[in-house]
This record gives structure tokens, sequence and C-alpha cells, in this order.
């Protein structure tokens, strides 16, 4: 387990401002301090869901080519060991976003759209917005200021969101930042005629970012937890059969429970962003094969067609 990060606040304009969209952003959630219980959301998914991390963007110029595609493995891997999540391979991933000539950020019809080629539950994007250096006192160097050297830290920020891949909606959106100590600083030479400092060792740069990751990790579960598997109707199999391109993979098992839900009403928040309301279940269905990347669902009740959504379903 790598060092606990602390949590940072950041106002839901500011942050659409840097992301280009608006989010409900949760200071409650923000404010609680995990301690032992980190990761341990509940899930009401009764399996896995997939998730796929597209390349973030580099938008600070940390000055390597694959910045933003590395990052963006190194979320997919911390994600992938939570025993609830299946993580795509970052490769596969890149290669779907290049082949539609998608960009970072994405906006919700190109969620879907990506949703759709990769199979995926939910996708994920976000930025490197900022890798700072910077010099202070904390804790008992202030009150000592003059006997004390300060210390130069490493702060980055991750900005992540979470989309439902059925619909773009925003799951989880936030600002990760985490500061690194890199130790105390040399003194200055006044006789330097440069006022620039040096720049951050690469170990303290990639430190921080580590820890940012990690906090994103865990500040974006409750996001994911809240969600239901969801899986598009592929085709009709027989006259009260249906399948999904979902199997075994997901950990899916004969018996589980689905229904279709068409969306009653849409709405938009206070900040632009729109969320659908879901209506009364319109039809069940219950898995009765499983196989691998395929299921097919008894109809119970009700009718589906080939394209509707449905979702995962407890009475």
């Amino acid at each position: 387990m790598r060092l606990l990060v602390r949590l940072s606040l950041i106002l839901p304009t500011l942050f659409g401002l840097l992301t280009g969209c608006g989010v409900f952003h949760d200071f409650a959630k923000d404010n609680q301090i995990h301690l032992f219980s980190l990761g341990e959301a509940s899930f009401v998914s009764p399996v896995k869901l997939k998730i796929a991390v597209v390349p973030f963007a580099d938008e600070v110029g940390l000055g390597a080519t694959e910045a933003g595609p590395n990052i963006a493995r190194l979320v997919a891997e911390e994600f992938g060991r939570h025993g609830q999540l299946t993580v795509m391979p970052a490769g596969e991933v890149a290669r779907a976003m290049a082949i539609r000539g998608y960009s970072n950020p994405l906006t919700p019809e190109q969620v879907i759209q990506l949703g759709r080629d990769l199979n995926a539950n939910v996708i994920i994007d976000g930025a490197i917005s900022q890798v700072d250096q910077h010099s202070r006192r904390k804790g008992w160097r202030k009150i000592v200021r003059y006997f004390t050297s300060q210390q130069k830290y490493v702060e980055a920020m991750l900005l992540v969101t979470a989309y439902d891949a059925t619909n773009g909606v925003v799951l989880a959106a936030r600002a990760n930042s985490a500061t690194y100590k890199v130790g105390a600083e040399e003194p200055r030479d006044f006789l330097e005629t440069s006022n620039e400092p040096p720049p951050p060792p690469q170990e303290a740069i990639e430190q921080s970012l580590d820890m940012a990751i990690e906090e994103a990790y865990y500040r974006t579960l409750d996001g994911l937890a809240a969600l239901p598997f969801k899986a598009q109707i592929t085709e009709v199999v027989g006259d009260k059969t249906v399948a999904i391109a979902f199997g075994s993979e997901v950990g899916l098992s004969r018996g589980v429970e689905f229904a279709y839900l068409p969306t009653q009403e849409v709405l938009t928040n206070a900040i632009n962003v729109p969320y659908q309301i879901p209506g009364a279940p319109k039809a069940h269905l219950r898995v009765a094969e499983v196989s691998l990347g395929r299921s097919i669902l008894e109809v119970i009740d009700g009718s589906v067609h080939p394209g509707e959504i449905i979702e995962t379903w407890e009475e």
C-alpha cells in the first residue's frame, strides 16, 4: 500500500471549466477521511463492471510523448486490483480512440459510441492538470521559522471523470491532488543570475503522480459502486430469448435477473448537466445460458428489442 494521500476540494464550477463538463460535486464525501476502509465501497452490481480508461491529456507538458497514455495505463492498473472491476487493456482502448479520431476530454456522444465499440460499462478519461514545485515550512517549522529550513514539495493534480458508457452520464468527477516531500531547500547562491528554480526531480514527479492516482482510485469507487450492470440487447434468439455480449468474463451466471427500465424523463441540474430518471420496469429477464462474451436471457414478462439497454435487477 502506498502512502495515504491527502484529500483536496475544488469548486464544481472550476472543475467544469477545466474539463469542459459540469458535475455534481459531493463535498461531504470529499471530506471523509478514509483510513482502514479504503476501497470498501459496496457495489450494487452482482457481476463485474467492465471499465475502459482512455489516454489522459497532458495539460502541463511533462515532455514525454507517452505521458498521457502511461498515466492512463497506471490508472487502469489501479482500478484493475479491485475484485468488482475488470479493466480493458490500455492498448486496445487507445486503438479504439485512434480509429474514431477521439481526443480527451470526451463528449457524452463519444462516450456512448466508445462504450459500444469496446463493449464497456464505464469509460474513464482525465488529465494531468498540474505538476508544481514549491517550498514552505510546515507544522512546528512555522513557529521556529528563523531556525529551520524550508522544505521542498512537488504537488500533482489529476482530473478524473468516470462515465456511464450507456448514456454518457457522469458517475464521478474529481480533482485528485497529492504532495510529495522532496527535502530541505538548498540555499540559493546570491551571485546566481537566473531566477528560475531548478526543475523538480523526476522521482518526485513520479511519486506525486502515483499518489494522485491512488487518491483518484479511492474517490471514484463510490460513483462506480452505485452503477448497476448494464448491457445492450444484441439480438433476438428465439421466441422468448435474447442475447447480450457479456458472459463469464464478467462473472455472469445462470439465474441473474435483469430488467428493462426505459427513460421516463431527462432533467438538467444547476450546472447544465443532463441526467436520466428511469421509469418502471417494462420487462424482466433471467440469464439462462452463459459462455465467454455471450449470454442468453429468457424474457420472463414484457418485451425487449435489439439495441435496448437492460440492467441487473433485484426485487
